[in-house]
């Protein structure tokens, strides 16, 4: 997967670390390839395995918001589709209380039908965002994330050379709902996982070290020359 458009992106070792003092909305990836808030930096950022990029500048310093302020979370795990799953998953599905927002093999525990092996996983900062994730040949998803009266809007639309096309789901998601959602991807059937949450108050940073647990576990599960769909432009 190519880069068409990234702010930055930055290449280092993995760690655990969260930024603390005055904080402000706009994020920043830190030297361990982790999403930090600062006064400057961009609207979105987004961990892959050994990976970072943020997306959308952050004008003006962003909203000025105190340390332990809320941090807005969507995850996404991507599972090759089973032989099964390519007969009955051919649309998206909405998990009610499938359980608190994770990715990777915890993900797959808590899917309500069996998937494959993991290609990739994916921890995102950021109340709003539209991403597109796409092939050397433009054919891919994007996904778009909106706060809907407490809760999240998610649509995850078909990209076909580098255009935004068929809606595949378009959900309201609560803190503890999973949506299934089958791609194409590198001409492969697959199937896309997500949750989100919005996490208030000082169990934030205890909330992102746990994704960040897990993000770590999935990398270690992945092809060492794995190349991350991280590698995606903002629009």
């Amino acid at each position: 997967m190519r880069i068409r458009q990234v702010v930055v992106f930055v290449v280092a070792a993995a760690s655990t670390l969260v930024g603390s003092g005055v904080a402000s909305a706009c994020k920043m990836c830190d030297p361990f390839l982790h999403c930090i808030t600062q006064p400057f930096g961009a609207l979105s950022c987004v961990e892959g395995p050994a990976s970072c990029a943020i997306f959308l500048q952050c004008v003006g310093g962003g909203r000025k918001v105190p340390d332990g302020g809320p941090e807005y979370l969507t995850t996404w795990s991507l599972f090759d589709a089973t032989a099964s799953g390519a007969r009955t998953g051919t649309s998206a599905s909405l998990r009610s209380e499938a359980g608190d927002i994770t990715l990777g093999d915890e993900a797959r525990a808590t899917a309500g039908a069996p998937v494959g092996t993991l290609a990739d996983a994916a921890l995102a900062f950021g109340d709003a965002f539209a991403l597109t994730f796409v092939d050397d040949t433009g054919d891919g998803f994007a996904i778009q994330r909106s706060e809907e009266g407490g809760r999240v809007r998610l649509e995850v639309r078909e990209v076909t050379g580098d255009v935004p096309g068929r809606l595949l789901a378009s959900e309201s998601l609560g803190p503890r709902d999973q949506l299934s959602v089958p791609v194409r991807v590198q001409g492969r059937d697959r199937v896309l996982l997500l949750q989100t949450a919005d996490v208030n108050g000082g169990g934030g940073p205890f909330e992102i070290a746990r994704l960040r647990r897990a993000l770590a576990a999935a990398a270690r599960t992945l092809p060492p020359r794995h190349e991350p769909l991280l590698r995606a432009h903002a629009r």
